[in-house]
């Protein structure tokens, strides 16, 4: 005679076999497998959205920026009236015209070349002859002899000469 232990038979009801919980597990692994893409579209729209849809401040001065950022574009050329006008700008009332006789000017022109042995005829702080000046171009003209020295136009301010005007004398 064998003796078998037998076992309990399971309780009806009690545990699913694995097909059963298969079967019930289908629905709730569909809807998940469902509501991930589902979520993560939501959530990565609704970003997208915040991120276009966000108010941003205006400052005040907002149309002078937008001006000086144009400005830095321009180039850094005298105004288109330069030219024609009568007056420099630095020019300081009261100044008497000045002619600077016998220098040896340095013009700028001819890619830097240029140098010209001569007198200089300022008036109003702008250059209105250059070369041989005659005597009386202007009434009570101050005039400087300068002898040779470099007379070179733009670089600096000289307190003797209109501010548009350098006279680099030489040791004697």
């Amino acid at each position: 005679m064998s003796t078998k232990t037998l076992l309990p038979e399971p309780l009806s009801g009690a545990r699913p076999s694995s097909s059963q919980r298969r079967k019930r597990n289908a629905p709730l692994t569909l809807l998940v497998l469902a509501l991930v893409p589902l979520t993560c579209t939501f959530y990565w729209h609704g970003h997208l959205n915040k991120a276009r849809s966000s108010f941003q401040t205006i400052p005040l001065d907002a149309q002078e920026i937008l001006m000086r950022c144009a400005a830095l574009r321009t180039r850094p050329d005298p105004p288109s009236n330069f030219l024609e006008r009568d007056v420099s700008d630095r020019f300081e009332d009261g100044t008497p015209a000045t002619i600077i006789r016998n220098a040896t000017i340095w013009t700028g022109e001819k890619n830097g070349t240029e140098i010209i042995y001569g007198d200089l005829l300022l008036d109003k702080g702008i250059i209105q002859a250059v070369g041989q000046v005659s005597r009386t171009p202007v009434h009570n003209a101050r005039t400087i002899d300068a002898r040779g020295a470099w007379v070179t136009p733009g670089l600096s301010k000289h307190r003797q000469v209109p501010d548009e005007v350098v006279v680099f004398t030489s040791p004697s």
